[in-house]
């Protein structure tokens, strides 16, 4: 990399939903596993080139907060499925690694949005 590199959030859709995060545990072992693999010599990659920052799978269970106050909240499984913050050297690069990911291939689809900085 050369310069200062920018931050790009990637955030993921789609794909097969039986591979969402919460659904791993209802999988066929070998399945789950090639799954598994996948994104994580996909992730171990960014790691090495240097293009990681963070990055997690979202789980469906969570809380909405809003002005009425905190309540329960199930994610559907429209909304995405998990995100990474990497490093790249402009938002076509950032694009560029994305297309690389293991959902695209799953027939999912991302999102990549350039970060702010909060001097």
């Amino acid at each position: 990399m050369m310069g200062v590199p920018m931050k790009c959030m990637l955030t993921f859709f789609g794909g097969n939903r039986a591979l969402r995060y919460d659904n791993l545990d209802n999988v066929e072992k070998e399945a789950r596993e090639k799954h598994m693999a996948a994104w994580g010599a996909w992730m171990a990659e960014l790691a090495k080139a240097k293009h990681l920052e963070v990055g997690y799978p979202l789980k469906s269970d969570g809380k909405r907060i809003d002005s009425n106050g905190t309540r329960d909240y199930h994610f559907p499984d429209a909304t995405e499925g998990g995100f990474i913050i990497l490093k790249a050297e402009s938002l076509d690069e950032a694009a560029e690694i994305a297309q690389s990911s293991p959902i695209i291939k799953n027939g999912g689809y991302i999102l990549v949005r350039p970060c702010g900085e909060m001097n």
